[in-house]
């Protein structure tokens, strides 16, 4: 059976409410979405936008183009929006699903392997830049590369 149940709004969530804004039943272990830290709230238009067209669990998964074209923001405002929520404390999984609210902890655990794992190449090429850096500094910034 698949979840589409909806996300409460923002303002679900920074008043910490617990009542549901859809008709449709909550997963058994999902009331409101509670941040971790309640000093950090959501805040701005996209956050506010993008909030209630959520859905729980990866089976409620959508792409961001049909996000996009539910809250009718552009790309990189989308993009600021599911930042501004996640700094907030709100986590949003994304993978090749698309963007849903996580149920298990099952869904939680693949989210953050996924983000380890850009993380740790993203670090990778950091790295390689900053060698070139270094050895451009080294050089007076006299590096040429063959070919180039």
């Amino acid at each position: 059976m698949t979840n589409t149940k909806a996300a409460p709004t923002a303002a679900t969530v920074e008043a910490g409410d617990t009542e549901q804004r859809s008709t449709q039943q909550a997963p058994p272990c999902q009331g409101s979405i509670t941040l971790l830290d309640p000093k950090r709230k959501p805040h701005g238009t996209a956050a506010q936008a993008i909030l209630p067209h959520l859905r729980y669990g990866r089976d409620g998964a959508q792409v961001r183009r049909d996000l996009l074209a539910a809250t009718g923001l552009q790309d990189r405002v989308f993009r600021r929006g599911i930042e501004t929520l996640r700094r907030a404390g709100v986590v949003i999984c994304a993978d090749v699903a698309g963007y849903y609210l996580p149920t298990t902890a099952g869904e939680v655990l693949d989210f953050i392997g996924q983000e380890e794992r850009r993380a740790r190449s993203t670090f990778y090429t950091l790295r390689t830049a900053r060698e070139l850096a270094a050895r451009m500094q080294a050089q007076g910034e006299q590096i040429h590369f063959e070919g180039a």
